[in-house]
């Protein structure tokens, strides 16, 4: 599910991708942002089903050491608790990365060797020299995997780049959630869009008011801009600037100060050094002495 800054960050990725089409008549921009959507879908998915290959590595290593020429007593009988870890064996096939199955065997490699390094851990030691089966301890072991092998691998985020521009910004979010569920005890097949309706309305009125708006919001950025050049300002600033107004001046019940942090926090990881600090004065400006002039209808 999205919070409210990732679908902030989703409208803004779509309308970047908008203005730098806009002499292609043909771009289908509804399309566009419907893809941008369902890319986050997808990578849940893929993280989802790198856990269920650990497991599937984790069983293939116990079935190898029992074909042994000479097996030990501990190949012939194997401590089969991290198999049988109670959210690897929910995870089902329901839902199938095709990412994965292009690139089966470089990703079940990975693995292997995730697999490899999760073992040495001290963490994963003591989650299997425990005889009893706890409920936190199960999720506890999985996170640690996440957060520590997964989420951070390089190898992996080679992979996700090389099938959407957005998956890498999608990853801490798809971590936090997955986090919430396990935590939470709620299912990690399954995953929706939005938590409520109210944000998927929120999604959908910002995307298509700030197109709809763009002129009036322009104006309005270049007049609070006017000792800048606007051919100077950068253009993820103008689209930032452009949701932020829009934003305030349409959608009703988001405190404007809210407004302004989460559009400050966005322009630190998507534009230039400064950025920050230019669209906060403009918004700051615009939010104490241009909010009560009524923008063109």
């Amino acid at each position: 599910m999205l919070p409210r800054r990732h679908i902030r960050i989703k409208v803004f990725q779509s309308l970047y991708t908008l203005a730098q089409q806009d002499k292609d008549h043909k771009f289908d921009f509804q399309r566009e942002f419907n893809n941008n959507l369902e890319s986050y879908k997808s990578l849940y998915f893929f993280i989802i089903n790198l856990l269920k290959i650990l497991r599937d590595v984790a069983k293939e290593e116990i079935k190898i050491k029992k074909t042994k020429l000479i097996p030990s007593e501990e190949d012939l009988k194997p401590n089969t608790k991290f198999i049988k870890n109670t959210i690897l064996n929910k995870i089902n096939n329901q839902h199938k990365s095709g990412h994965i199955e292009k690139e089966k065997e470089k990703i079940h490699s990975i693995i292997k060797n995730i697999f490899q390094q999760v073992k040495k851990s001290k963490k994963y030691i003591d989650y299997m020299n425990t005889e009893t089966t706890k409920n936190d301890e199960e999720k506890s072991i999985i996170l640690f995997i996440l957060k520590k092998y997964v989420i951070i691998n390089e190898k992996i985020h080679d992979i996700i780049e090389d099938y959407s521009i957005y998956w890498n910004d999608d990853l801490i979010v798809i971590y936090n959630l997955i986090l919430e569920k396990i935590n939470n005890n709620k299912s990690i097949n399954t995953i929706k869009l939005f938590r409520k309706k109210d944000d998927e309305v929120f999604a959908e009125k910002l995307i298509q008011t700030t197109i709809d708006k763009e002129h009036d919001t322009s104006l309005i950025i270049y007049s609070l801009a006017k000792n800048w050049d606007k051919e100077r300002i950068a253009l993820s600033d103008l689209i930032l600037m452009r949701m932020a107004i829009t934003e305030i001046s349409y959608l009703k019940n988001i405190p404007h100060k809210v407004t302004l942090d989460e559009y400050i926090e966005i322009s630190k990881e998507y534009s230039t050094p400064k950025s920050n600090e230019f669209i906060n004065g403009i918004l700051d400006v615009f939010i104490k002495d241009n909010l009560g002039k009524k923008i063109k209808e």
